[in-house]
C-alpha cells in the first residue's frame, strides 16, 4: 500500500512546484488532483487487502477535495488541501499496511446485547455483519464465517460479565 503512496508523491510534488515557480494553473491543479486520487488508490488496495478497517468519510476525502481544486481556489489553499488531504491517505494506508491480518474472532449468540465497554463508541447495540463497536483505535465488528456468527477486531478484548 505504501508503494503506491510513494507514486503519488511524484505529481503531487510536481504541482506543488508548478505553484510556488509558475504560480499555479490547471497543470498544477491537475497534478494535485492525480497526486490525491493515486493516493486515494493506494488506500483502496489496502481497504480490499483487509476490509472493515476503514471508515467510508475517510475514503470520500481524496475525490471531493481533487474535484474542489479544480475550482481554482487560492494558490495556497490548493496546496493546503492537497497536502492535508494526502497525509490522511497516508496514515490510513500506513496504518493498513501494519495491520498483519490477523484477526482476533469469538462466537456470538446474535439474540444476545453487546456488552457495556466503559470508553466504547457503539454503532448498534446489537448484532450485526457491520462494524459494532470502537474501543480506541480497535473496531469490533460482526462477521460470519463458515456459518458460524462471530465478533471479530484487530486487538484482543476480553469481555468481563458481573452476575447483578
Amino acid at each position: 500500500m505504501l508503494w503506491p503512496m510513494a507514486w503519488s508523491l511524484l505529481p503531487l510534488t510536481g504541482g506543488l512546484l508548478l505553484i510556488l515557480f509558475k504560480g499555479g494553473g490547471l497543470l498544477a491543479t491537475s497534478f494535485l488532483a492525480l497526486g490525491l486520487m493515486l493516493s486515494l488508490a493506494a488506500v483502496w488496495i489496502g481497504t480490499t487487502a483487509v476490509p472493515g478497517r476503514v471508515d467510508m468519510l475517510v475514503l470520500l476525502i481524496s475525490p471531493f477535495t481533487a474535484f474542489s481544486l479544480f475550482f481554482q481556489p487560492p494558490n495556497i489553499v490548493q496546496a493546503l488541501l492537497a497536502l492535508i488531504a494526502w497525509t490522511i491517505n497516508y496514515r490510513t494506508a500506513s496504518s493498513l499496511s501494519a495491520l498483519s491480518g490477523v484477526a482476533y474472532r469469538c462466537e456470538w449468540d446474535p439474540r444476545l446485547p453487546l456488552p457495556d465497554v466503559e470508553g466504547a463508541t457503539y454503532m448498534h447495540r446489537k448484532w450485526a455483519a457491520r462494524p459494532l463497536i470502537r474501543i480506541g483505535s480497535n473496531i469490533v465488528r460482526g462477521v460470519r464465517l463458515n456459518g458460524k456468527i462471530m465478533l471479530e477486531s484487530d486487538s484482543p478484548i476480553t469481555f468481563t460479565f458481573s452476575e447483578e
